[in-house]
């Protein structure tokens, strides 16, 4: 059964995998990026390679999610897949259904700093990423290819999408809490984990997993040894709270606050 690590691009998803991924193997030395193997994305070039799935055709890859999520599950083991896609039905093709999942973490950020980043990480400027975060329609590119694998939805849209599945167990952690409170909540996580595939709960291994990947040294990881998942510039550049205060425009986060208000409301961003 699948296990999802979701979110919107940039809002901590490859952190929450570097946590586990450590806490998975125990590590208690420097933690390895290649860890990250571990818990793949999905939707994937490997998956479609192997099923014979057109991928220059999203209708095809849409038409396929559940086929490539019942292929993984012929493990009879638990699966954690990393995903930005929302949890979105398309053509009446669900992007996965009980069968197939266990349960998901859905990491959310607030947009104002999400959007620093995003920009960054896609190379375009903070005005095509507006765009594309209030885009309902959005897709994402992987390993910039020309086809679109993934489909966002807008930044609400994405985390709406994931918020409003009830048909598993789930929880939802901000990025902001990660950082401010980062055992409380990583705490939770392993406890959620615990709770739907009686993953242990060690606490020693929790503090020594959170210490091995602090931001500051998968920041000097990737500085050392590159990281494959970067497309532009630096994949783990700032990993704050706020920084869209000093950085972003006051026009751009003045929309920003207006499309999302609702959200970042309940969410306690406004």
């Amino acid at each position: 059964m699948i296990v999802w690590i979701a979110s919107y691009p940039k809002s901590g998803n490859t952190w929450v995998r570097s946590f586990l991924t450590n806490y998975f193997n125990r590590n208690t030395t420097n933690f390895n990026l290649d860890f990250l193997q571990q818990i793949k994305r999905f939707p994937r070039q490997e998956l479609f390679d192997q099923l014979k799935i057109d991928y220059t055709k999203f209708e095809e890859i849409v038409k396929n999610w559940i086929n490539m999520q019942e292929f993984l599950n012929l493990k009879q083991e638990f699966t954690y897949l990393k995903t930005h896609n929302a949890m979105c039905t398309v053509n009446n093709y669900p992007f996965t259904n009980t069968q197939n999942t266990i349960g998901f973490i859905y990491l959310v950020r607030d947009p104002r700093d999400v959007i620093l980043s995003y920009s960054n990480h896609l190379n375009k400027s903070i005005e095509y990423t507006f765009k594309m975060m209030i885009d309902k329609s959005a897709r994402e590119k992987i390993d910039n290819k020309n086809n679109d694998e993934i489909i966002l939805g807008s930044w609400s849209e994405n985390y709406k999408s994931w918020r409003d599945y009830n048909s598993v167990k789930k929880i939802i952690i901000r990025y902001e809490d990660l950082i401010l409170n980062p055992y409380e909540n990583f705490f939770k996580i392993i406890n959620y984990l615990n709770q739907i595939n009686k993953l242990p709960i060690d606490e020693e291994m929790i503090k020594k997993s959170i210490e091995n990947v602090t931001f500051e040294k998968l920041q000097n990881l990737e500085k050392k040894f590159g990281f494959n998942e970067r497309t532009h510039g630096i994949f783990f550049r700032k990993g704050k709270v706020g920084n869209w205060k000093k950085e972003l425009n006051i026009k751009i986060s003045s929309k920003i606050e207006q499309v999302f208000e609702k959200e970042m409301k309940e969410l306690g961003y406004l």
